[in-house]
């Protein structure tokens, strides 16, 4: 991260007109739409599934295959979820906490649930297509490139506070994941919940507050 990905993150941020790095968030972001309609029908969220597919209807159409947030400006609010936000919903314990290359900061549910993200995820159906096995590769591989160095690029203000104002950089980076996910979890619900006892009780979420958002 330090060596490689910061360096490029930093200078395809730099260097991307603003709204094509914005566009290409949103166009990923939009690719979530498979995943979070699971996720949705799973909890019982069906008027949020709804949000969802009008959302990646109005993206996908007029927003330019999502490169523009047309539906935002429409009433229809991004809802985020996934599949360890389901599991979690259904009392799947988190299990340890892990930081893994490459993926960033996670914990066992969330893990697994990311990889049923990843089958969900449209740019993984490339594999199915006619197209030789050259063109899925440099399609699937460029695509998950473009997509971490993206995320990478988003990350970079809320990282670089993270460590100069953090006594210890790894457990505000844990803390502040637990507290991102807990929000996802619950909603924004204040209360204390289930959620809440699966953090390491000598967490530290330091001042990390958040990310520099594609929105």
């Amino acid at each position: 991260d330090v060596h490689v990905l910061e360096p490029v993150a930093r200078a395809y941020k730099e260097n991307l007109p603003d709204p094509i790095y914005k566009g290409i968030g949103n166009f990923f972001s939009n690719l979530q739409y498979p995943s979070f309609l699971v996720s949705d029908i799973i909890q019982g969220k069906f008027e949020q599934a709804l949000d969802h597919t009008g959302r990646f209807l109005v993206n996908t159409t007029v927003g330019l295959l999502g490169f523009i947030d047309v539906a935002k400006d429409i009433g229809l609010p991004n809802h985020e979820e996934d599949f360890g936000i389901a599991l979690a919903y259904h009392g799947v314990p988190a299990g340890p906490y892990l930081v893994v290359p490459f993926w960033g900061p996670t914990n066992v549910r969330d893990g697994i649930g990311s990889i049923v993200d990843g089958f969900l995820n449209p740019i993984g159906w490339v594999g199915y297509t006619n197209l030789d096995s050259g063109t899925k590769l440099a399609i699937a591989a460029g695509a998950l490139g473009l997509r971490i160095v993206n995320t990478r690029a988003g990350l970079l203000q809320g990282i670089e506070t993270a460590k100069e104002s953090s006594v210890d950089y790894y457990l505000s980076i844990q803390g502040a994941y637990y507290q991102y996910r807990h929000g996802l979890v619950t909603d924004g619900a204040e209360e204390e919940d289930e959620f809440d006892k699966e953090a390491p009780p000598a967490r530290m979420p330091g001042t990390f507050t958040g990310v520099d958002s594609n929105d």
